[in-house]
């Protein structure tokens, strides 16, 4: 309870922090519409047949017959554009609530000049985590047993170990190499008992879906007597989903810079509680 309790009042400081800048959720807002505009673009192809099943007939006949090279390529490829959409966007915001920590009031311009200054470390850094998280999802769907869950573990020590990768570029002039080894050092230096604030955000945001897709269950129930009110609390659960989701990104980046500040510099963000974020950091003994 003692970590739950925590969590909250962790949350409870970010969400401060997103009260007074609202416009950091413009970032999440902007890399899912680029991402959504991207897909459709790719889906293109599809709208120059009048029939849909036509066309995904042809494209997967088409795929089928290319070499398993050039379907990696392609998927790698997308993986590199998605990952790099969304570290930069994320830079935008770290760079944002840094600036609302040092004093100041950012916008959402500040934020992305800001990434287009780093945009080689950008680059560089899309290109390492797309290249790892690309090859180990390859390995883990062609694994089986144990080597499946030791890949799975690998990739839970990659997640950790780069956690503090994009405060890094934001706030140090260093490549992605350096960055991950900055990252690993901070959490050594620094993580106490057991990602207790990351933890308790993500059980948070699970509370929060849950309600969401019990309401899309009671829409599905009432279907057939209500339609309407079905469409519309399908509707409303959609759109809550959305929120939610872009909420608690936009929480879990103000939370990682905050934390990201207290372990390199030793100061609190006076949004946050300076006994709450020594706690997450309270090294075992």
């Amino acid at each position: 309870m003692e970590k739950i309790r925590n969590a909250l009042v962790l949350v409870k400081a970010s969400w401060r922090v997103l009260m007074l800048d609202k416009e950091l959720l413009v970032f999440p807002v902007l890399s899912l519409t680029i991402l959504a505009a991207l897909l459709m673009a790719a889906l293109g192809p599809i709208g120059m047949f009048s029939n849909p099943e036509t066309a995904i007939d042809t494209i997967s006949d088409t795929l089928a017959n290319q070499q398993e090279w050039v379907l990696l390529a392609c998927s790698f490829v997308a993986y590199f554009i998605a990952y790099f959409v969304m570290i930069f966007f994320n830079a935008a915001m770290i760079a944002c609530v840094k600036i609302r920590f040092a004093g100041g009031d950012p916008t959402v311009m500040d934020g992305l000049r800001f990434s287009s200054g780093r945009l080689p470390q950008i680059l560089a850094w899309a290109l390492v985590a797309s290249t790892v998280g690309f090859v180990l999802g390859q390995l883990e769907k062609k694994s089986k047993g144990l080597t499946r869950f030791l890949l799975g573990f690998l990739g839970s020590a990659w997640a950790v170990s780069s956690y503090f990768v994009v405060p890094v570029l934001v706030s140090e002039h260093i490549g992605p190499i350096s960055a991950v080894k900055r990252s690993v050092a901070i959490v050594r230096k620094t993580w106490g008992e057991s990602l207790v604030s990351v933890v308790g955000l993500s059980v948070l945001s699970g509370i929060s879906m849950v309600l969401i897709v019990g309401v899309f269950m009671i829409a599905m129930v009432i279907a057939d007597s209500s339609p309407y009110l079905a469409i519309s609390l399908g509707l409303v659960a959609i759109a809550l989903g959305i929120l939610s989701g872009l909420i608690f990104s936009t929480l879990g980046s103000i939370l990682k810079a905050a934390l990201y500040v207290y372990a390199v510099e030793g100061k609190i963000p006076d949004q946050f509680d300076d006994n709450l974020i020594k706690g997450a950091f309270s090294s075992k003994k």
